[in-house]
């Protein structure tokens, strides 16, 4: 989930929640409108990819269904494994898996398997990035892609009021390339982010009386703060929603 919120979101009772504002076996911003974006200008029909962070498992369904991939997903939370897997539909399921991390935290993959590796809405919440971006590089074919959807900052901290790692755009090349990728490019997408972010407002507004029934008005509150303020921070210029594109080597 794009904003963190005081309780701990990342359980099952809050699927309800996260659909209501993103869609079906959504979780992050701009629900499938942002992911069509994420790809607009990369050739990804068929590939063998990795869902680094999958969530409810509703961007890896997509991808598969809409451009014939075979996709793995991996997540740190067992329960959503078990939910994407439940979930996803019966004429995918010979192009899907979903895991969690080894015991020793790291991909349960072999050297060169995927194509392509994304991640959409994670990756800020991530401090080493260096080792799992290593990992990463590890289990991509040569000339294989890592593609980023996250929030770039002018300036790189650690937000104290929000589990959140707040890079720059040099602090992910940095990271990047230290983990052996080339060729990087970097793409603002922050005025699609912004209207992803005010419809998002719409449908706190259409569910209004279902998100307080069932999780309270504080909760209600704090979302719409949480997303007025994140609206002022784009218009403002504080943070990017960046696309980022990362290649290995051949």
């Amino acid at each position: 989930m794009d904003s963190q919120m005081r309780f701990d979101p990342y359980q099952p009772d809050s699927v309800p929640l996260f659909e209501a504002i993103y869609g079906k076996n959504l979780i992050s911003l701009g629900g499938l409108a942002a992911i069509d974006n994420m790809f607009s200008d990369l050739n990804i029909k068929g590939l063998r990819a990795l869902d680094l962070g999958f969530g409810l498992g509703g961007v890896a369904f997509y991808l598969a269904e809409k451009y014939q991939m075979n996709i793995a997903g991996i997540e740190i939370h067992p329960w959503m494994v078990q939910y994407a897997k439940d979930h996803a539909p019966a004429n995918l399921s010979n192009s899907l898996e979903f895991n969690t991390y080894n015991s020793a935290s790291a991909l349960p993959y072999e050297p060169e398997t995927f194509d392509l590796v994304y991640s959409k809405g994670v990756l800020n919440h991530i401090s080493d990035k260096v080792g799992l971006f290593r990992q990463i590089h590890g289990v991509l074919k040569p000339a294989g892609l890592f593609v980023i959807a996250d929030w770039v900052f002018p300036l790189a901290t650690t937000d104290n009021s929000l589990p959140l790692v707040c890079e720059t755009k040099e602090s992910y090349e940095q990271i990047l390339l230290s983990a052996g990728f080339s060729e990087l490019d970097f793409r603002d997408d922050s005025k699609l982010f912004l209207g992803y972010a005010k419809k998002l407002l719409a449908n706190l507004t259409k569910n209004r009386e279902f998100i307080e029934q069932k999780y309270g008005q504080k909760l209600f509150s704090t979302l719409w703060k949480q997303h007025e303020e994140l609206i002022d921070k784009i218009n403002q210029h504080q943070k990017f929603a960046a696309r980022i594109v990362a290649k290995k080597k051949t």
